[in-house]
């Protein structure tokens, strides 16, 4: 009988083997841009465990990372080959027969992405002083409709990332994605301050380049944000980020983007906006625990040099995969801008702004489609000028569902 099973294992395996070049890798492909690199990290943990023959590490990566990329073929394969290894022979069988699956579609156009809706409170939707009375330079100046305003409202999302791999060993690969994000704000007070929607979207496409330990990616966008389809700011641009594993445990992003920028309301606002950064990412802990800090430097020339500033980022965020399903990530950054001129026109000092932004994310996942959500965030907008300084609490509560 076990001669029959192993028989059976051999040919299926080496079916596999043979057939594995003619298969689309879809390493990167299938988890979001954001998570890329912590898949390829927690994939070279599961082979050095393997090598170490600490069996049943290795077994609990590869079992996890094959749960979150169903329809990564090299991963199964590889997966299959590590449960032959430690005697799972059933299992390993049962990976290999998908990968034959996989080879009869040989599909090299990957598509996958999320849909989300919920409910939220926000303290500040208008980002707005705490009150109409503020310092403007020498003036104490009394705001008709400038204050805060809280609101709970509703809000519903949905993202979507594509890729096509230009050959079947190809370290090349055609990307795009696209997003669009709603929200209403149930409270009157806040329609008439003028902030009861908000409505975004997104577009990009470009080229990808994967290969050993780096990945490359550079895409041109185009974006817009708008405020009750009365008022919106326009971005046409491009962006590019580089990963490199220095070690499994240890990758190091740096990334760019430039564009231009157009305000509907102001055009003295609009001009060309830059930022480049470069994170460290840390991976930890046998769950895959992840930690990113770094920062950079953001810009922008306006046509009007008031409105023209330089800058700096830093944040610090962990990503920690809980017991049960739960994924925990709190962070934290804080910006500087410093202006090229004052903020408004009764004010003499040149503006400069500093943002404090604290918050967590927590999700508990269902199963591997759908997902509970809910966050925190806090913001701190610190200001020579009155009328940029503010503070906002928001927090939200929703469901995802994966495709």
């Amino acid at each position: 009988m076990r001669r029959i099973f192993l028989y059976r294992f051999t040919i299926a395996f080496a079916l596999a083997l043979l057939l594995l070049p003619c298969l689309n890798s879809t390493a990167f492909a299938a988890t979001g841009q954001t998570d890329q690199d912590s898949f390829r990290a927690d994939l070279n943990r599961a082979r050095a465990a393997l090598a170490a023959g600490e069996m049943e590490t290795a077994l609990s990566i590869f079992d996890r990372l094959v749960s979150e990329n169903p329809e990564d073929s090299e991963l199964r394969l590889e997966a299959a080959r590590a449960h032959y290894a430690a005697g799972s022979e059933a299992q390993a069988l049962r990976l290999g027969r998908s990968v034959l699956a996989d080879y009869r579609q040989n599909r090299r156009f990957r598509i996958n992405g999320a849909v989300r809706a919920g409910i939220l409170y926000d303290t500040n939707v208008n980002r707005g002083p705490a009150s109409n009375l503020i310092r403007l330079g020498d003036w104490d100046v009394r705001l008709s409709n400038g204050k805060e305003v809280s609101s709970a409202g509703g809000y519903f999302g949905a993202n979507v990332d594509m890729s096509w791999r230009q050959g079947v060993s190809s370290p090349w690969w055609l990307v795009s994605d696209a997003n669009i994000y709603l929200r209403g704000n149930f409270d009157g007070e806040a329609r008439e301050a003028g902030s009861g929607g908000l409505y975004s979207g997104r577009a990009a496409a470009g080229l990808r380049y994967m290969e050993g330990r780096d990945l490359f990616d550079i895409r041109l966008k185009a974006e817009i944000m708008d405020y009750e389809f009365e008022k919106n700011v326009t971005g046409i641009g491009v962006e590019a980020y580089w990963v490199r594993a220095l070690t499994p445990r240890f990758h190091l992003i740096t990334d760019a983007g430039f564009e231009r920028r157009d305000y509907s309301d102001s055009e003295e606002r609009g001009g060309n906006f830059g930022r480049a950064g470069a994170y460290g990412r840390f991976i930890f802990g046998g769950a895959g625990h992840e930690f990113l800090i770094g920062g950079g430097y953001i810009g922008a020339s306006a046509s009007k040099d008031d409105y023209s500033y330089d800058g700096w980022r830093g944040l610090a965020r962990f990503n920690l995969r809980l017991p049960r399903g739960f994924t925990l990530s709190p962070g934290i950054s804080f910006s500087q801008e410093f202006y090229r001129g004052p903020g408004t026109a009764l004010e003499t000092e040149k503006r400069r702004d500093g943002s404090l932004r604290v918050g967590t994310d927590l999700s508990y996942a269902i199963n591997a489609d759908w997902n509970i959500e809910a966050s925190y965030h806090y913001v701190n907008s610190n200001s020579t000028s009155g009328l940029y300084d503010y503070d906002q609490h928001a927090v939200s509560l929703g469901m995802s569902r994966k495709f």
